[in-house]
């Protein structure tokens, strides 16, 4: 009987320890990154919680589009190092790249006929 209860009650703290771990994820987002991505995450994430997975990967996804100082925040914070963060927005950079346009310089001639 003994063991029936105590594997019953392993069950309940692993139970328990799974359904704290989100709760702990959200816990550990930075005053920066509140401060500087609370504008950007209600523009582009806010269908996820707050340290989830799914946040991170909508912030990754958005991060061309999200501010200088969120994407600072979010590096300082461990969410993704600096070269990560330059390669996701620089990625679109590399294909967007315009032509240079050169326009043709016609100079008037000054010789008058006589």
């Amino acid at each position: 009987m003994k063991t029936k209860y105590g594997a019953a009650g392993c069950a309940a703290v692993f139970a328990s320890i799974l359904v704290l771990l989100p709760a702990l994820a959200a816990s550990t987002i930075t005053e920066r990154e509140k401060r500087d991505c609370q504008t950007d995450y209600k523009r582009y994430c806010n269908e996820y919680g707050l340290g989830s997975e799914a946040l991170r990967a909508c912030m990754s996804r958005s991060i061309k589009k999200i501010a200088n100082a969120c994407v600072a925040a979010l590096v300082d914070a461990g969410e993704m190092s600096q070269v990560q963060a330059d390669k996701l927005r620089h990625k679109t950079a590399k294909v967007v790249k315009k032509k240079p346009t050169h326009k043709k310089v016609t100079h008037k001639s000054s010789h008058k006929k006589h």
